[in-house]
């Protein structure tokens, strides 16, 4: 008696759903691997933000920019940034580089002792030694 009414009711849930156009494909399945999380960008840019939490001046790179310094506003005080390419965050001196994937963000990336209150400039691609040479 009790599986009987349980297949009434998927039944009609199922008729219900086709005729309202809803669909049983999850969020995280319709929108992608990264799943419906807002701080995840999938335009071909990044965006660089002068404070946490993706708030205040806001800095736009383009894949097709090239190496790019940064602005003295953002020079050394990159306070959080969304990437929607594969992208080399550089510090010139003393070297370091940070590899950053389509999909990364972090909302206070100058906080304590991130990169974000180190970093120059930036590079589309992969941190190549062609690039973004590091000495040994």
């Amino acid at each position: 008696m009790f599986v009987k009414y349980s297949l009434v009711l998927i039944i009609c849930t199922l008729l219900l759903s086709a005729f309202s156009g809803n669909s049983f494909v999850s969020a995280g399945m319709a929108t992608g691997s990264y799943g419906n999380d807002p701080s995840v960008i999938h335009d071909p840019i990044v965006k660089i933000y002068g404070h946490w939490d993706f708030e205040g001046s806001l800095y736009v790179y383009n894949k097709t920019d090239g190496y790019v310094q940064l602005p003295d506003e953002f020079r050394n005080n990159v306070q959080s940034f969304q990437s929607g390419i594969d992208v080399c965050f550089i510090k010139w001196y003393p070297r370091e580089q940070y590899q950053i994937k389509a999909g990364d963000y972090h909302k206070n990336y100058a906080a304590l002792t991130n990169f974000g209150q180190r970093m120059d400039g930036l590079y589309a691609g992969s941190c190549s030694d062609v690039i973004c040479p590091v000495s040994n």
